[in-house]
């Protein structure tokens, strides 16, 4: 049997390498490990700040559709925005959205003539971050949506 010559005879030239793959692999799967944690982190980040874009967005829509300040509408036929209007229109918009959206958040209403621009700040939690020493509880994300006035 060549074959089993030819084996004894690598491990007779090489006796302390013997085995020495097999120590790799718990280094490898630590490192696919690491690497699929830091994935996950980034993409619950990721998918806060799409949502928090999402609700930003739909709470412009509902501020300029809602905001219309009927009394200067009715007086001179414009067409303008109530900033108290806006602002509780965006602000049951985010309460609408609320289970979905990150917790602490906050909310900033800006309103420039025909103009409402809707900023979210929230923080999302990691999931494995944490269980590093040192290593971020939470991320920041933030959204902004601007909305306009279109009449048809």
């Amino acid at each position: 049997m060549p074959g089993v010559a030819d084996r004894r005879s690598r491990a007779a030239r090489h006796p302390r390498e013997r085995g020495s793959a097999l120590l790799l692999f718990p280094a490898a799967v630590a490192v696919v490990l690491v690497l699929s944690a830091i994935a996950v982190d980034l993409s619950i980040a990721l998918l806060g700040q799409r949502e928090l874009a999402a609700a930003a967005a739909a709470a412009a829509n509902d501020a300029v559709a809602a905001g219309l300040d009927e009394a200067a509408f009715r007086s001179t036929g414009e067409y303008r925005l109530d900033p108290a209007r806006v602002d509780a229109a965006v602000r049951s918009s985010i309460d609408g959205q609320r289970p979905g959206l990150p917790d602490r958040l906050e909310v900033g209403v800006v309103v420039r003539g025909d103009r409402v621009t809707v900023r979210l700040v929230g923080s999302v939690p990691y999931l494995f971050a944490p269980a590093v020493p040192g290593g971020p509880r939470r991320a920041e994300v933030a959204a902004t949506a601007e909305a306009r006035i279109a009449l048809r």
